[in-house]
């Protein structure tokens, strides 16, 4: 088996590190996505004091009648994402029974960083986020699955966060 990138180990000892969102418990700018229908949200993150380029991004889909979104970290690249979608369908990588993730995932889902580092192969080249495990807790709200992500990553969002998705553009 090859030996991993060196960046692995940088990327796992920032997600073992204790990190903060900036920007959380003030004003929010959303900004078009690569299509008309979503709207991005990005937000640095801080570890000991420093700002070294890494962000949440939180992507919304304020025309959709049900609840759907996306929260990751760019490291860069994005090394794990959550897709909340009621009807979406991820199949996994079937390479190495070791992933320990199903065939395929229906309904929210999370593409975690220990599910996913094997594909890590140079810090210039985005990683393709293979494989998805289903959403442990997917909860019924946006704050409580923002909560959920942070805590897994390791990131404290301020108590009093102003985070929520963009409002519903349509009535129908």
């Amino acid at each position: 088996m090859p030996e991993p990138h060196p960046g692995v180990a940088t990327i796992d000892a920032f997600m073992n590190a204790e990190k903060r969102l900036l920007g959380a418990d003030g004003p929010l700018v959303w900004r078009p996505g690569r299509s008309i229908y979503e709207r991005i949200l990005r937000l640095p993150i801080e570890i000991n004091g420093e700002l070294l380029g890494q962000s949440l991004f939180i992507t919304g889909f304020p025309r959709e009648r049900q609840l759907k979104f996306r929260i990751g970290i760019i490291f860069p690249p994005a090394i794990c994402r959550i897709d909340y979608a009621a009807n979406e369908r991820h199949p996994n990588s079937l390479a190495r029974p070791l992933d320990y993730v199903p065939a395929s995932v229906r309904g929210p889902h999370y593409h975690s960083w220990r599910a996913n580092r094997r594909f890590f192969s140079a810090p210039t080249t985005p990683i393709k986020l293979h494989n998805a495990e289903p959403l442990p807790t997917p909860g019924r709200s946006f704050d409580a699955v923002l909560r959920w992500f942070c805590n897994d990553t390791r990131i404290e969002l301020p108590a009093n966060h102003t985070v929520e998705l963009p409002l519903r553009e349509t009535l129908l």
